[in-house]
Formats: structure tokens, sequence, C-alpha cells
């Protein structure tokens, strides 16, 4: 329980890092926020649950360790861009968050696909990564072509692997669904597809 009470008191930390600007993206109802809204959501939730009713359950504890360790590595990406490419500027990154959004869904894919590292070339996958990064730091928002190469490189990963693929966003969705964790109306993850 002692290692646990650490991770709590990290989220608490986490929050008066990141609120203002959670709090930024939340006010102009950002797509980089709409993704990250259901982790955030349990997050919160299994915290006060935490302090209000006592010591978590085993389940609980690993899904907040888990919601706790992918928004550390998320958020510092979305937050690198906001601070260094974007100037502190939400909307100037919105202009750019479905970009932002495929980047991190193409993190959470890879960290996925590293058990099938040897069945797989991952070298679409790289190129894919580094084009969205480029499109981001030349401030190129052709979507089009970012998309259609997304889906096509996406897709034909998943058909060679024979593979279905659950984002952890997708995941936090559930599990706050069936906490009763009220969420926006367009939560899901804005590239959830059956892959």
């Amino acid at each position: 329980m002692q290692q646990f009470d650490g991770i709590l008191k990290d989220f608490v930390n986490w929050k008066l890092d990141n609120d203002d600007i959670i709090d930024r993206f939340r006010s102009i109802d950002s797509k980089v926020y709409r993704r990250l809204e259901p982790v955030i959501s349990v997050l919160n939730y299994t915290y006060q649950r935490a302090i209000y009713h006592g010591p978590l359950n085993e389940d609980l504890e690993t899904i907040f360790q888990v919601g706790m360790n992918y928004l550390n590595e998320q958020f510092s990406v979305i937050k690198d861009y906001y601070v260094t490419l974007f100037n502190q500027n939400c909307e100037a990154l919105e202009e750019f968050g479905d970009l932002v959004n495929y980047l991190l869904f193409i993190h959470d894919f890879r960290s996925d696909l590293e058990k099938y590292k040897k069945a797989i070339e991952m070298d679409d996958l790289d190129e894919l990564e580094t084009c969205i990064e480029d499109m981001i730091a030349q401030k190129d928002n052709d979507l089009e072509y970012a998309e259609k190469r997304f889906t096509q490189i996406v897709s034909e990963t998943v058909a060679i692997l024979d593979y279905e693929y659950t984002s952890v966003v997708d995941i936090f969705y559930e599990i706050a669904r069936s906490m009763g964790i009220g969420l926006s109306d367009d939560t899901m993850s804005i590239l959830s597809k059956d892959w």
C-alpha cells in the first residue's frame, strides 16, 4: 500500500503541474483533450475513491497505475509540442490536433506491437511517425495525406498479424462507462476503428 500511496502522490503532483494546461485544452473542447479524457476521468474518480473510501482493491490499483503511466507518457509528448512548437497556445496546437492524435496513436500502437517485432517490419510505421512529426514541426496540416497513409499502414499491419488492436484510450473509455463516469459525447478515440 505504501508504494501505491506514492503513486497517488505522484498523481497529485502531476495534476498540480498540468491542471492549468488541461483546463485550457478542456475549455476549447480540444481533440487532444478528448482523446485523453477517459484516462483523466478514471484517474480522478479512482483517486477520489482512494481518498474518501480508503484503500483500493488490486484491480483498481492496477488500473490507476496503468493510467498514470500512460497519461505521463502521452502528455509529455503533447506538452513538448505545446511548449516548444506552439508557444503555449492551445488554439494553435488544436489546428494540428488530428496530427497530434495520429502521432499519439502510433506511439500506442507501436508499444502494443513490441511482442510482434520479429514477425513484421516496422519501417512503414517508423516512416509514418517521422512524416507526421515533420508535418507538425513544419505546420503542414495535410490531413488527407496523413489519414490515407495512416489508415493504409495500420490496416496492413493488422492484416499481416491477423490482430485486433484496442487502444489504451478505448479500454479506459470502457472502464469509465463501467464505473458510471460521465464523459463528453465525443470522447472515444478519434482514431478508434475496427482494425
